[in-house]
């Protein structure tokens, strides 16, 4: 996607509150919006979601925003928990047509219903404050970390790869916790299941991470290689529905991350003890997926490399 494309996101819920925009899109402004045929809702962990309703519209504002502000807004709202998906909306000041505009939704938690106007850009108002300073606080600490891309692969069965591809809603935390010397790491992920060259495998990924930890440094916590250091380490379900014990007391066979350099010219791959992968590109695509492929792509055509 060229520099010169502009990106617009629909936001009816939080993206919306003055503090975010102010702060984490300042070239951007409001711009009130209606998106028909789909309802707003929230759900059980009362945070909102999408439903398609032909006879309802959801109000809410467009924002124009760049490439690394939409991949902030992937860090918001927890991608791909909350998915981005394109639609057209309508701008209520110019009564003009806005194509190709994105926006987030989710799979709902338990039941659902009709949010109302009195919501206000949260379901829990008080625990939305805290989240959103707490976000804004860390943004602005890793503002000039690199993009960062991470893959985990575990070693899995058939039985295992089969209750994978089964969970509604696949998503844990990875927690780094070392006490003694005070450092503390966590980011979301998805699990996946694939299978390549006869082997299967779970995928624990993280998408559009601001961070200047590459695979080593997961690849030696997870081993007790780290010099003056013994983490703890907590693989945590994010939803009651979801069990990945399977996975707890398993470690990563493979330790993958990709991250985005504008000053190199050509793609580059790096290999450490044959266990930590790192692709690096210029340019991040748009697409998380796309981005998916393409690093387990280089990472299994340089395994099998390797392994000749």
């Amino acid at each position: 996607m060229s520099n010169e494309e502009k990106i617009y996101v629909f936001s009816y819920g939080t993206i919306q509150d003055p503090q975010f925009y102010k702060e984490l899109l300042p070239n951007s402004k409001p711009m009130p919006a209606i998106l028909n045929g789909y309802a707003k809702c929230v759900d059980e962990t009362m945070y909102f979601l999408l439903k398609k309703d032909l006879s309802s519209q959801v109000k809410g504002s467009v924002f124009e925003i760049s490439k690394e502000e939409l991949f902030l807004i992937d860090r918001w709202e927890l991608f791909p928990q909350y998915q981005r998906f394109q639609v057209n909306v309508l701008l209520t000041e110019t009564n003009e047509i806005l194509e190709n505009v994105y926006v987030y939704t989710k799979l709902e938690v338990g039941k659902y219903y009709l949010a109302t106007d009195d919501m206000g850009f949260s379901r829990n108002p008080n625990a939305n404050e805290n989240n959103l300073n707490s976000f804004i606080e860390m943004e602005k600490a890793i503002k000039d970390f690199p993009l960062t891309d991470y893959i985990f692969l575990y070693d899995i069965n058939e039985q295992e790869f089969e209750e994978i591809n089964k969970l509604t809603h696949p998503y844990a935390a990875l927690i780094i916790d070392d006490k003694e010397n005070r450092n503390y790491v966590a980011i979301h992920g998805s699990i996946f299941a694939i299978k390549e060259d006869g082997k299967m495998y779970a995928a624990l990924t993280s998408f559009s991470q601001k961070s200047n930890l590459n695979s080593i440094f997961y690849y030696q916590a997870f081993n007790e290689k780290l010099l003056n250091s013994k983490p703890e380490i907590t693989l945590k379900s994010l939803y009651d529905n979801t069990n990945i014990d399977f996975l707890i007391n398993k470690k990563p066979v493979y330790y993958l991350s990709s991250r985005e350099d504008k000053a190199i010219n050509e793609t580059q791959v790096g290999w450490y003890e044959n266990k930590a992968f790192e692709l690096v590109e210029k340019d991040f695509d748009i697409d998380p997926f796309i981005r998916f492929n393409k690093m387990l792509k280089a990472f299994f055509d340089t395994k099998q490399k390797n392994d000749k």
